[in-house]
């Protein structure tokens, strides 16, 4: 029985009526295309992910991957949907077809990855990490490496990684020891990596890494480390493979989760002959890196919100046929399906705002990230980068956290099956846990957001974020039917603007008990987003009521009444215990833990 579920009505009411996302054909790089052909990419990348991927997330805990003399076999069924992933275009749809892409809007990758990653998160993660580290040299490689690797990792004959976290550097990259010695026209690569996902494997016959290392003689500290792209095999002026390239894999993770994934330690010259190529300038290698890491950051919220989105649908369509109990209120004699006893439907829909709204949160960056990228020069496209800046951090901190969190609550519908095998919310919650690990803990971003992103450009960031929110609420505090919610809204915003403003101070002032709280002033962040972006839905789902009847319409209303009624309290109360003074958390003796 297929597991994966998804509603492609919740994403098409996002795309189209939330953003209208065919706006993007006014932009010069998509005059050639239409909406109703976004709208095919989206309804074929579902057909995708149910045909193909699907079927590989059994395949990922029922077939194990096996390590031996430092090569990992993973299953056949997975080397076969890689290829035709990348031979399909899927790899590549957003880039420009120089290298094989089919130019599609850049926010469609967002849309791509929630199907992809919901139907199998542990296999996405090899097409996704090779289309972040194929773009990497597509933007800053010479024309040599471009024209070399490019065009066979979109397509699926190679595949790639990013190489980061080392034994004693793991979100502290100041510290890395890999090293770049000179070698005529390649450098000589040295060093250990670890945690490297997809690091080893035989879907492609060439694995090319994206290997952070600091050049002999460079500066200390984060400025003096450079990109190189370290092929696993040397290939040749003509683009043949030539041999070995000195990189080993010395092991590969037991996890929690994500079993059909990978996770190596690998080793770079161990026989002082691995041959890497600098990619962009030297010394720059963390800033050009961050390109693919805050991609891999947003799809780290992605991958949250999608497996939150499949263990919703799976849950709900089992309160619908699982019978057990009487109505409490003696509406029937006989049993009833689960799903009308009030505690599930608490749950469900709770879910169902929360996925919703994360959805939205993530698309809507998505179209901002679009804009900021193609919009001419600018105010509009200033405002819309500084967008990104800011919710970046949000989306990764707060939808995986909260994917997290809505798969334990599917468990938990389901009751002792949930906790079994026989049903995939098990496997959702192993693998939603590392999303709030990967690619800076969420604490690392809470101090991202509060420590840098509210100040950056002359807190530029949050001013863009701040806009946004009050013409929203100034648009339409007075609704009918949710001018309530708009003006609660409303009010935390403006408790949650305050509460930066002393917090900044703080930073300065009293910089350890400033940290202390800044990941629950994130969470305040995210709770007040959602909400925004339920009440926006909301409206635009009032006035298509007003046309026609519709249950789907009226779903959400309740969804977003509900969650911003029960949650706005709660982000007020948070911002409360931001701005105590208390000092408990730095003042306690080691000891007394």
């Amino acid at each position: 029985m297929a597991h994966f579920q998804v509603n492609p009505r919740d994403l098409f009411f996002i795309l189209k009526e939330q953003l209208n996302y065919g706006r993007l054909c006014a932009l010069p790089r998509y005059r050639d295309l239409k909406e109703a052909t976004f709208d095919l990419l989206v309804k074929e990348a579902v057909e995708f992910a149910r045909g193909v991927l699907d079927p590989l997330n059994a395949v990922s805990e029922t077939v194990p991957l096996k390590f031996e003399n430092g090569r990992v076999a993973c299953p056949p069924e997975f080397r076969s949907a890689f290829r035709q992933y990348g031979q399909d275009g899927w790899t590549a749809a957003v880039r420009d077809p120089e290298y094989g892409g089919q130019g599609f809007p850049h926010m469609l990758r967002i849309v791509i990855n929630d199907l992809m990653y919901g139907a199998c998160q542990s296999f996405n993660m090899a097409p996704s990490l090779t289309h972040g580290a194929a773009h990497l040299i597509e933007s800053f490689g010479s024309e040599a490496l471009k024209k070399t690797y490019v065009a066979k990792m979109f397509d699926g004959t190679w595949s790639g990684t990013m190489c980061l976290t080392e034994p004693n550097a793991g979100s502290n990259l100041a510290a890395l020891e890999t090293t770049a010695c000179r070698a005529g026209d390649h450098f000589k690569i040295k060093g250990s990596k670890i945690f490297i996902s997809w690091g080893e494997h035989d879907l492609t016959e060439n694995i090319i890494h994206l290997v952070l290392a600091r050049i002999e003689g460079a500066p200390g500290g984060i400025r003096g480390i450079s990109l190189f792209v370290v092929p696993k095999i040397r290939v040749r002026a003509d683009g043949s493979l030539a041999g070995p390239n000195d990189v080993a894999c010395t092991g590969i993770e037991e996890k929690l989760g994500l079993h059909g994934s990978p996770t190596a330690a690998l080793s770079f010259g161990s026989h002082d002959d691995c041959h890497g190529y600098l990619c962009g300038q030297e010394n720059q290698g963390l800033a050009h890196m961050f390109q693919m890491m805050n991609q891999a950051r947003i799809n780290t919220g992605v991958s949250g919100m999608t497996l939150a989105s499949t263990a919703y649908q799976n849950a709900l369509a089992y309160c619908k046929q699982r019978v057990q109990g009487k109505d409490l209120a003696r509406r029937q004699a006989a049993d009833v399906p689960i799903i009308r006893h009030p505690d599930v439907r608490r749950m469900l829909l709770w879910m169902k705002a929360m996925v919703d709204g994360m959805r939205s949160m993530i698309y809507t960056g998505a179209l901002w990230s679009d804009l900021a990228l193609e919009l001419p020069d600018g105010a509009e496209k200033s405002h819309c980068q500084n967008l990104v800046d800011f919710m970046t951090p949000i989306i990764k901190a707060y939808c995986s956290e909260m994917g997290f969190r809505v798969c334990e609550t599917a468990v938990q519908c389901l009751g002792g099956y949930g906790y079994c095998r026989d049903y995939p919310l098990e496997q959702y919650l192993r693998d939603a846990k590392i999303m709030s690990l990967y690619e800076g803990t969420n604490g690392i971003q809470a101090l991202d957001l509060l420590g840098r992103k509210v100040t950056q450009r002359s807190g530029a960031c949050l001013k863009a974020f701040r806009e946004e929110i009050e013409s929203f609420c100034q648009r339409h505090r007075e609704h009918a039917m949710l001018g309530d919610r708009v003006r609660a809204l409303e009010g935390v915003a403006r408790r949650l603007w305050e509460a930066v403003a002393e917090l900044t101070v703080r930073q300065q002032t009293d910089p350890l008990q400033w940290a202390s709280y800044c990941y629950p002033a994130l969470t305040a962040f995210g709770e007040a987003t959602i909400c925004w972006r339920l009440i926006d839905m909301a409206v635009i789902a009032a006035d298509a009521l007003q046309k026609k009847k519709s249950d789907y319409y009226a779903g959400k209303i309740y969804q977003a009444a509900y969650l911003v009624d029960t949650t706005l309290p709660h982000t007020l109360a948070t911002i409360e215990t931001c701005l105590r003074p208390g000092r408990e958390i730095i003042d306690i003796p080691e000891g007394a833990f």
